[in-house]
């Protein structure tokens, strides 16, 4: 897999920042969806490695012809572009605007009942940041990873808006503290969610066939939940309309014939893998990887 690194800052800079979440505090965010068929032209223009990525994506692995494969590139950029300016209504405190339903929700409530920490796995695949709204609980701390190189004053947003939803965030880091931080967080009992479509450290992969084609899918976050006996579900969160979401959320059961943790997590990865590829055929307007996934 290309360009194995977490890879995420948010564009804008910081006027566009401030200045949309200034508007985003005041007005529903439908009123700024028909900017962006000013904007993402421009993308699609001049972000010739990610319009490729995506190209390629319907026309190699979903088999969609040229000119389909061409507009379900430009969609698939504006639907981006929604989920983007979504996220930013929730940092701006604007969230009551959403509503967000959710398929398996007694998964994620029976594990937030117990005494153990648990992982959510997810992707870059729809919006998971809106599982603040439906998970919205004070029995375990959440613990959300998130790219590390964001600029201080919109972390310093980040941080407030979902810290009032019981949410901690745990930026990507170079020095791979992360990592001890995620450990520590689930040895409480905690809640880490983290996408697992990434590497986040290290090169510890599985070779595995998704939609067609090999790519490494990074099994690191499953041999720590296999060696800290933590239980994993996987979330997926899509958009369905202008303020409606819906959660898909299923609990990995782990193999009873896995013999060690190398087994059980390379089990897990593909459980996973599995999930993602199951609600990215029902959705493949919401694959957000905006880089060459495969092989």
């Amino acid at each position: 897999m290309e360009n194995k690194d977490w890879k995420g800052k948010t564009g804008g800079g910081w006027f566009g920042q401030n200045f949309l979440l200034l508007f985003l505090s005041k007005v529903r965010v439908v009123w700024l969806y028909p900017v962006l068929y000013l904007v993402i032209p421009f993308y699609l223009i001049f972000a010739k490695k990610g319009r490729d990525a995506i190209y390629s994506y319907f026309r190699d692995r979903l088999h969609y012809s040229k000119w389909k494969a061409f507009l379900s590139t430009c969609r698939n950029h504006i639907l981006f572009g929604e989920v983007v300016l979504d996220k930013f209504a929730i940092l701006a405190g604007n969230a009551k605007q959403f509503k967000v339903e959710m398929q398996g929700e007694d998964v994620i409530h029976d594990l937030l009942a117990g005494e153990s920490g648990f992982i959510i796995a997810s992707a870059h695949f729809g919006n998971l940041e809106m599982a603040g709204l439906s998970i919205h609980q004070d029995k375990k701390k959440i613990n959300g990873i998130i790219f590390g190189g964001e600029r201080k004053g919109f972390q310093e947003q980040r941080d407030s808006a979902f810290g009032k939803m019981n949410i901690n965030l745990i930026p990507v880091s170079d020095d791979m503290s992360h990592l001890f931080t995620i450990k520590n967080a689930l040895e409480e009992g905690e809640v880490v969610t983290i996408p697992c479509d990434r590497f986040l450290g290290g090169n510890k992969k599985v070779t595995l066939d998704f939609l067609g084609s090999e790519t490494d899918f990074p099994v690191g976050t499953f041999r720590l939940a296999a060696q800290l006996n933590v239980p994993v579900a996987s979330l997926f969160i899509v958009k369905i309309s202008h303020s409606k979401y819906y959660g898909y959320a299923k609990r990995l059961d782990p193999s009873p014939d896995a013999t060690n943790s190398v087994a059980q997590a390379e089990h897990l990865t593909r459980a996973f893998a599995a999930e993602l590829e199951h609600v990215v055929k029902q959705y493949p307007l919401q694959w957000f990887n905006f880089y060459s996934f495969w092989k």
